[in-house]
């Protein structure tokens, strides 16, 4: 498995002209039969992200100690795309180990240990996330989005809740007191909800809502 780069209208072709799915195993091998492929050897970090426990561990072994790939190399400094975002503030909180992005605001007394802190992260007062991959949202909440989800939870994370070993999505409402921590430690459970687990990891899906007092 590797990284593909196709020509736009060579790409179309390939997949309008068959009914495979999986792209690494049916249509790339296709190609390889019909078409001209060239390989270029690449020997730097890169990781397949093709599942949800996979995206899980690549994310978290970027915040350990000893990460597979250093962002901050003095030859070559990895820059994200400039969102123009006010710097994340903490107010007496414990990170350790962690990724935390800008434009977040971590409440008081909280504890974030080997996790990723996405952009605009809102956690509240005493919050403890640990081992989890937090995405973020797309917006800070403002009255009028607000309005739109009233009886809802803040955008974030609210005070007191306990996360552990998850993923949350962009855009997520969780409220207070909320505990998220696959304790049965099951691999599969739920379907059309806002919180499922997919190969032992809890998943707060995108824009999905907990009310305070949810616990997994």
């Amino acid at each position: 498995m590797g990284i593909y780069v196709f020509n736009r209208d060579t790409l179309v072709e390939c997949l309008e002209k068959t009914d495979y799915f999986d792209f690494g195993k049916e249509i790339f091998p296709a190609s390889v039969r019909a078409k001209r492929v060239m390989v270029h050897l690449f020997d730097g970090y890169w990781e397949d992200i093709g599942t949800i426990k996979a995206f899980y561990d690549a994310n978290l072994s970027l915040a350990s100690q000893t990460p597979p790939f250093d962002f901050h190399s003095p030859s070559a400094p990895i820059y994200s795309r400039p969102r123009f975002l006010p710097p994340t503030r903490c107010s007496d909180a414990t990170v350790k180990n962690s990724l935390v992005a800008d434009g977040c605001h971590i409440g008081r007394g909280c504890t974030i240990e080997n996790s990723v802190i996405g952009l605009r992260s809102i956690i509240g007062d005493n919050v403890v996330i640990k081992n989890t991959v937090i995405m973020g949202a797309d917006y800070f909440d403002d009255e009028d989005r607000q309005a739109l989800h009233v009886g809802q939870p803040p955008l974030g994370i609210g005070s007191g809740s306990h996360i552990e070993g998850a993923i949350l999505d962009k855009n997520c409402r969780i409220g207070k007191n909320v505990r998220i921590i696959n304790e049965q430690k099951l691999e599969t459970r739920g379907e059309d909800e806002a919180c499922i687990i997919r190969e032992g990891i809890p998943n707060v899906v995108k824009d999905g809502v907990l009310p305070d007092g949810y616990k997994l």
